[in-house]
């Protein structure tokens, strides 16, 4: 048996779970076109799961500093509200380039709560 293949099958699910102040996807790269993120809050009180469309790092996303959220340019989808211990999906038709998956209840991406996925062209 050889490695398992960098890129997943596309139309396929990408595994999210939010903690306390992080987010950890189970790929760091994903074929592009229809994809189901699968949000999982494993965490104590509510988050959000909004997915940009961006060049800029992770965790360098400008942030609002009237309201402690980073700006949502790019913005392809969103998962408005996770209740603690509670799942949720969003699917999206992403095309291909860097995409940062964030939090952005005020003040928890400035806590940690990013991380990024590339999409690969099909």
């Amino acid at each position: 048996m050889g490695a398992p293949p960098e890129s997943a099958p596309v139309g396929s699910s990408i595994v999210a779970e939010m903690t306390d102040y992080k987010i950890t996807v189970n790929v760091t790269n994903w074929r592009a076109g229809g994809v189901t993120f699968g949000v999982r809050n494993l965490a104590n009180m509510e988050h959000s799961f909004v997915v940009l469309k961006t060049e800029i790092p992770h965790d360098k996303l400008p942030v609002d500093g009237a309201t402690a959220k980073a700006k949502e340019d790019g913005k392809v989808g969103e998962i408005k509200s996770i209740a603690a211990g509670k799942s949720a999906a969003v699917r999206l038709e992403l095309q291909p380039g860097k995409y940062v998956l964030i939090c952005n209840i005020a003040g928890h991406y400035q806590l940690g709560m990013h991380t990024s996925i590339t999409m690969d062209p099909p």
